[in-house]
């Protein structure tokens, strides 16, 4: 079955920034747009620029306000995917249907460009992996290779529905609450140290780690994030949904260890989902896993300690 093109999202961001990417005709053109937008980016953080968007126009306008205000071809590119990237990390409600334009325009699977702006796209991108060090250019070349694979109907909506099930870790908690309820050995006694492991371990991972992330990451990151064709800001690093899977895989297979290799092929597989939709870099997903189970190990020891006690 033939892949099927994804929303345009906000479609004046999306037809702005093919306009845009058209521009950009070889190697040359790309290295200066990105020195410019390194410029711009200089000393600035994900939220700073967040929280400026919210002072400007809609998204479409500042794009356009943007582009009009630059001084040659190369420094409006760069001018308006710099206002691309700040209005997909702003916290408002647009901020989504930007990202989805951006996917669309910039990402490794572009939609309503012209062949001119998928040569420019590629001219960027190029230019952005060369100024990566060497692990965020092998997690990027992993994503791109991931994310430039056949993505067939069928399989773009199992992995859509793999992240949404997976959103907080509550299908893992249900599934055991549903082997207590059925009887199941040891079911009981894992349901009261795994619920507050998975909630404290997502919470832990999705709000102040992201939130310190969101004040610490240099806005760089964000654009080169953008242009490589990621999703940016709070969905980066680390995997929230991966960390949740793999905490609960983990307080899982204590309880029951033959099991072990189908709950970590599980949470693998969100993992794998998170990258394949576009959400995350591979590293984001594996730094997700790592903490998820940390997290969990340690607050299951605590959990542990407060039963005996009882």
């Amino acid at each position: 079955m033939a892949e099927q093109p994804q929303p345009l999202g906000d479609t004046r961001v999306h037809a702005l920034l093919a306009e845009e990417v058209e521009k950009v005709r070889g190697p040359e053109d790309a290295e200066a747009v990105i020195q410019k937008i390194d410029a711009l980016a200089a000393g600035k953080t994900e939220a700073q620029r967040g929280d400026e968007a919210m002072a400007k126009p809609p998204a479409a306008d500042h794009l356009a306000q943007a582009a009009g205000a630059a001084t040659g071809k190369n420094d409006e590119v760069a001018a308006v995917i710099d206002a691309a990237a700040a209005e997909a990390v702003a916290p408002t409600a647009a901020a989504p249907e930007v990202v989805a334009a951006a996917q669309q325009s910039l990402g490794p699977r572009p939609n309503g460009i012209s062949p001119r702006a998928r040569d420019g796209r590629r001219y960027l991108r190029d230019a952005v992996l060369r100024r990566m060090g060497p692990f965020q250019r092998a997690d990027a070349s992993v994503y791109l290779a991931i994310n430039h694979l056949p993505h067939p109907v069928w399989l773009d909506h199992a992995a859509h529905l793999v992240t949404l099930i997976a959103t907080g870790g509550w299908i893992w908690i249900a599934g055991t609450v549903a082997a207590r309820e059925l009887g199941v050995v040891r079911a009981r006694r894992v349901v009261r140290i795994m619920a507050p492991s998975v909630i404290l371990a997502t919470w832990t991972v999705e709000y102040p780690l992201k939130a310190y992330f969101r004040r610490t990451r240099p806005f760089i990151d964000v654009v080169r994030a953008l242009v490589i064709g990621k999703k940016p800001g709070s969905w980066s690093f680390p995997s929230g949904h991966t960390a949740s899977s793999f905490a609960s895989a983990f307080v899982l297979t204590l309880a029951w260890p033959r099991l072990g290799p189908l709950f970590f092929g599980l949470a693998s597989t969100v993992g794998v989902s998170r990258v394949y939709v576009g959400a995350h870099y591979p590293g984001d997903v594996l730094s997700g896993a790592a903490l998820g189970m940390g997290l969990a190990g340690l607050i299951r020891r605590g959990v542990l300690e407060l039963l005996k006690e009882r």
